[in-house]
């Protein structure tokens, strides 16, 4: 768990964005970069991943783009979907290819592919989400066609507290003891660790969903 967690949990995004044409246009070129699978550098790492790393969205404090512009991003990940799958149906290996689509961190979101001996390696990125949901297509209602061209599996976006950097921070001033009993308040499972230097407590918080897609 990384401090800047802590930022984005408590960070006000009221600050208006402005020049949604110019965003517009970095969706393009997001897809451009992105849509051709560097086959030399998989075969060598043999896992990859791609993010939305789209400013000001992606950031050091991130912010969802409103849902509009969160579906021209999402059809944008299917197109470079599809092409990684048919570059990997030409590997003729198996191989694990999914779409992580987070709600409601939509900014979240990522294409991954692994194969070879990293086959197994995002098997288990996320704990299973026992309730059932049914998967928004209404927040993606223009793309529901290309949607249900996947299988998707709903899991759970976890947020992990270690209760000795929870200490550490408050002690140094990054967050309150009001910051701190909230965390541990909105926790949905504590769990005790002991090691060689004793126990302590880590805090998981849900932050929401992952849904999980794979063209079927």
């Amino acid at each position: 768990m990384i401090k800047g967690s802590v930022q984005v949990l408590y960070y006000s995004k009221k600050k208006k964005i402005r020049g949604w044409k110019r965003h517009k246009r970095k969706i393009e070129r997001w897809k451009q970069s992105a849509i051709n699978l560097n086959i030399d550098c998989l075969r060598n790492y043999q896992r990859q991943y791609e993010k939305l790393w789209i400013h000001p969205f992606y950031a050091w404090v991130r912010k969802n783009p409103p849902n509009w512009y969160n579906r021209l991003l999402l059809d944008s990940m299917i197109e470079v979907y599809l092409e990684w799958h048919q570059k990997m149906v030409d590997e003729n290996e198996e191989f694990y290819l999914k779409i992580w689509l987070y709600d409601p961190n939509f900014i979240n979101s990522q294409i991954v592919v692994a194969y070879r001996d990293c086959l197994d390696f995002y098997n288990k990125p996320f704990e299973i989400r026992k309730e059932y949901k049914e998967f928004p297509f209404y927040k993606f209602h223009s793309l529901r066609d290309k949607l249900e061209q996947f299988q998707w599996d709903l899991h759970i976006e976890i947020d992990y507290y270690d209760e000795n950097d929870l200490n550490e921070w408050l002690e140094e001033g990054s967050l309150t003891e009001k910051e701190v009993s909230k965390i541990k308040g909105e926790a949905y499972e504590t769990i005790k660790f002991e090691n060689e230097f004793g126990s302590y407590l880590q805090y998981s918080l849900d932050k929401g969903d992952v849904w999980i897609g794979t063209l079927k």
